[in-house]
């Protein structure tokens, strides 16, 4: 889950009177994505979403600092349930704290968070969405595709990693399709022993907190085979 800093952009209003004209100030700030399960959802599909839940707090309903942006199914898992007691990618380093898998789970990072409480935590997070609603899931609906369109992007992901080893494309092709497609944490993965498409991928989707990447920018060894 990328982690996100709406500090960055500066052209926004302190309220919106409907909260529903912030959409286009936030997809200008954020970029087109669901601010949880990260897919390109375009303006018609995403939802302005209220960080702690209009009607249980009425007064922060029209505030720009409590506004990110939802697709459907994020936003509707979501509800009125309070943001508490978990990370969250508008203060957390969210991008560490999962794993994305080449068959569309999310989980808790158990490598970085070795703390029972940090992945108490991460699993909060990702029940308040439901970003591990797949098919086996008693909460699973056929209608929910956020683990089929992970899988779809980390195969597109990584037939387009070959191409790039092999110096068919360029890294600007990777960042096309990278925003075309969504699923920032996925392209991350993939292309994480490649510092020039991270530092692009970090530096191009717009509010990435680009202060959590530092040690990412630098050459990775690879695996031995």
């Amino acid at each position: 889950m990328r982690p996100v800093n709406k500090r960055e952009f500066h052209a926004c209003q302190a309220e919106y009177h409907p909260y529903g004209t912030a959409k286009n100030d936030l997809i200008s700030a954020l970029g087109g994505y669901c601010s949880y399960c990260e897919r390109q959802s375009y303006s018609c599909g995403i939802d302005v979403e209220h960080i702690k839940h209009k009607r249980r707090y009425a007064n922060r309903a029209t505030l720009w600092s409590n506004f990110l942006l939802a697709c459907k199914n994020c936003n509707s898992v979501k509800g009125t349930q309070p943001v508490k007691g978990m990370f969250f990618p508008t203060i957390s380093d969210t991008f560490r704290i999962f794993a994305y898998h080449r068959d569309g789970r999310v989980d808790v990072n158990q490598a970085f968070l070795t703390q029972p409480a940090d992945r108490q935590k991460a699993q909060a997070l990702i029940r308040l969405v439901g970003l591990d609603r797949r098919p086996g899931h008693p909460d699973y609906s056929a209608k929910d595709k956020r683990w089929s369109d992970r899988k779809q992007t980390w195969a597109l992901a990584q037939r387009y990693l070959a191409h790039y080893q092999t110096g068919n494309i360029d890294t600007q092709v990777i960042i096309d399709l990278a925003k075309l497609s969504g699923g920032w944490s996925i392209w991350m993965t993939v292309f994480k022993y490649l510092p020039p498409v991270l530092t692009r991928l970090i530096n191009e989707f717009p509010a990435t907190r680009a202060s959590y990447f530092i040690h990412y920018l630098r050459p990775k060894p690879r695996p031995a085979r």
